[in-house]
């Protein structure tokens, strides 16, 4: 899972806490959108000097019985600063949260980069299910990703090795 949708995934579990301690008659909806980046320093994700800067857009649904879905779209540019590479992604994920339980659902397409000429790098898309209170993996689908460590899946595509 990327750094990017563990963020989105925080915040989305906080919210849901909130909205189920409210015990509203009807939904509440929150959009949000906000922006951000990352550096790398070689050595501590892969082994060059990365970077990578994001949009995320996203739509929080908490219903009265306590569960919740949060859509997203990710846009993101991940840049190895050593020899220029720069791919780009835009992701889409559903986060289902249902009612009384401690596991989310997330479903949708996890990795989508693109070359600069828009060439597909990279696709991979399921299902991955997590315990909300550890963040432990609980199960995924093949081609999710769920197995995979976020730098075993960036540093190989940007032209390196995991660190």
């Amino acid at each position: 899972m990327s750094k990017i949708l563990a963020l989105c995934v925080a915040g989305a579990t906080l919210l849901a806490l909130a909205v189920g301690t409210a015990r509203a008659d009807s939904p509440v909806h929150n959009r949000f959108s906000f922006p951000g980046g990352m550096d790398f320093p070689a050595g501590t994700l892969c082994d060059f000097n990365s970077n990578e800067t994001f949009t995320v857009v996203g739509e929080f649904t908490g219903l009265p019985n306590g569960g919740s879905t949060t859509v997203l779209t990710e846009s993101i540019t991940h840049n190895n600063l050593d020899t220029g590479l720069r791919l780009t992604e835009v992701d889409h994920v559903t986060i289902e949260t249902p009612p009384n339980s401690s596991r989310t659902i997330q479903a949708g397409i996890f990795w989508h980069l693109r070359d600069a000429s828009g060439n597909n790098v990279l696709v991979q898309a399921g299902e991955m299910t997590f315990d909300a209170n550890t963040g432990q993996l609980i199960s995924f689908t093949p081609n999710s990703a769920g197995n995979q460590a976020f730098a075993q899946i960036i540093c190989p595509a940007l032209g390196g090795n995991p660190a």
